[in-house]
């Protein structure tokens, strides 16, 4: 059965109502043995791609849609540590990033099949340690788009769209399944709700219940979460995604607009219209106090008050273009990331209104976005899904507070004999500390390209500092020149080169100290490198 499922720059979904079909079947082996589960990280991580790691920036964006290469802000440092490479089915054909949920952490990215095929997959990707995710499970399933997802309780709730010719109980394609999680990793232990529609467009969950809506002629979903039975359901056409707050169900047609239901009896609350839409085109929302986000295609992204409906600010796509779309939003910690398709992926600070800070300097399209923790997750589609680190500022060293925030433009030089302290996030392009200078800082500092301490200069660095990029043709370096001395107290990160000239010094302070070199090391003679520290690439020797 042809799925008419079509890619409209991220994905979108041409949803046709069938048979009304909601019998709660539990999965079979013949099911089971369509889920192919692989944990062998030797064998999963070759997807993991460091090309384009490294410090990145957030860059100006004209009207001509040119960008500038210097950092717009000076106050979000931000570093890519990884790309996953989207995995390939069993017949060989690449899968495309389609969502991404967060429990802790983990992270786990769903896929699709482009085109008429139906096959899926998800990803469960460990970032416990900061600078090394590892991909620790895979599954692959067979005759199955997996369209949404979200953690719930030790579960994967997933929304998903299966071929009605790979099962003789599917009158329909749009399926919700929750499937078992051990110790947060994926199982075949799972629970099958045949819906309405040719799919199930997004999902969410609370503690009793969870939640699913299909588009077209389709609808709200209530199931419980203990017997996985469906206990309501609401109409609603051209349903896209389904967000909770407190006690509230919001969801979005593309149609209708935002509708506000009870969680407990499904009461319709409230209504009020948003920007119509491409038929189809997959969108989510998100709430950032009372204010919804959503994201509204060509219409760019939509600011509206939960409470009175109306639209508090409009935010437009900059630089018009078919692919050019505002796919999905994520906020988090004063933060909101617009993915707009081949446009990008935009910053904006929250507040009484978004302020846009600039468009992140990532490679390819942005499809999807989701912000948790220290991390923002942004699904290219074929290209898989990038990782991005938020470096946030240690907050715990009291003599800090005496400096001020970074003031000094993006490249920072000091000259001869000059002295200053700055304390928070700095993000900035290149630093020089000349001759008998001084520098100071407390937080979190990121360096897209060079750092150099030249003779008898001094860089006393609290926290944290990541600095270049990974294996560049030209190679960014950190050059500790004669004399000069970098004191760390805290954790380095170079993803570049280091360079030790003769006479250069490095001071680790405390028990607690960490380096992390992925370049190339180069030691001359008389380097002093003194305290306790861990070295965890063992470039230091």
């Amino acid at each position: 059965m042809k799925k008419n499922v079509y890619l409209f720059s991220f994905l979108a979904l041409s949803l046709l109502i069938g048979c009304d079909n909601n019998d709660d079947n539990t999965n079979d082996n013949q099911s089971k043995n369509k889920i192919t589960i692989t944990t062998d990280e030797s064998f999963l991580n070759k997807r993991l791609d460091y090309t384009n790691s490294g410090v990145i920036s957030i860059e100006n964006n004209s009207a001509t849609g040119k960008f500038s290469s210097t950092a717009a802000t000076t106050t979000l440092p931000l570093v890519q540590i990884a790309e996953i490479n989207a995995p390939v089915d069993s017949n060989g054909r690449t899968l495309q990033a389609s969502h991404v949920a967060v429990n802790g952490n983990y992270a786990y990215v769903s896929y699709i099949m482009r085109g008429e095929v139906y096959s899926g997959a998800i990803d469960v990707i460990d970032v416990s340690d900061p600078y090394k995710p590892k991909l620790v499970s895979s599954a692959l399933i067979a005759n199955t788009d997996i369209v949404s997802l979200t953690y719930a309780n030790g579960n994967l709730i997933i929304g998903a769209a299966k071929d009605v010719d790979s099962d003789p109980l599917l009158v329909n394609p749009s399926i919700i399944i929750n499937m078992e999680l051990n110790f947060g990793l994926l199982t075949d232990k799972y629970k099958i709700n045949y819906l309405e529609s040719r799919v199930t467009t997004d999902v969410a969950a609370n503690n009793s219940s969870y939640f699913a809506v299909t588009g077209d002629n389709g609808s709200l979903f209530k199931l419980n979460s203990s017997t996985k039975a469906i206990t309501g359901k609401v109409a609603v056409e051209d349903l896209r995604s389904v967000a909770l707050s407190n006690d509230k169900i919001i969801t979005l047609s593309g149609t209708k607009g935002v509708n506000i239901y009870n969680q407990s009896t499904l009461a319709l609350q409230k209504s009020f219209a948003t920007s119509s839409d491409v038929s189809g085109a997959k969108r989510t929302m998100e709430i950032d106090g009372t204010k919804l986000l959503v994201s509204e295609g060509y219409n760019g992204l939509g600011v509206y008050d939960i409470n009175t409906g109306s639209k508090l600010q409009t935010i437009n796509i900059a630089i018009a273009g078919e692919d050019n779309v505002t796919n999905a939003v994520s906020v988090n910690e004063g933060y909101a990331f617009v993915a707009n398709g081949a446009a990008g992926l935009n910053v904006y600070q929250t507040g009484s209104q978004l302020s846009l800070l600039g468009t992140l300097g990532i490679s390819g399209s942005s499809n999807y976005v989701k912000s948790s923790g220290n991390y923002i997750y942004v699904a290219s589609g074929k290209g898989g899904l990038k990782i991005i680190k938020m470096e946030k500022p240690n907050n715990t060293f009291a003599s800090c507070s005496q400096y001020g925030t970074y003031n000094q433009g993006k490249d920072l030089i000091l000259n001869s004999n000059e002295a200053k302290s700055f304390a928070g996030s700095t993000a900035i392009n290149s630093a020089i500390v000349n001759s008998g200078a001084v520098l100071t800082h407390c937080g979190s500092i990121s360096i897209q390209n060079g750092l150099i301490l030249n003779s008898g200069g001094t860089f006393n660095m609290r926290g944290s500092l990541a600095q270049g990029k990974y294996q560049q043709p030209n190679p960014t370096e950190l050059i500790i020149n004669s004399n000069a001395v970098l004191q760390i107290e805290g954790s380095v990160v170079i993803w570049g080169d280091l360079r030790l000239n003769s006479g250069a010094k490095i001071n680790f302070i405390g028990s607690n100290s960490s380096i992390t070199i992925y370049g190339k090391v180069t030691k001359n003679s008389g380097v002093t490198i003194t305290g306790n520290y861990t070295d965890t690439e063992n470039k230091l020797k």
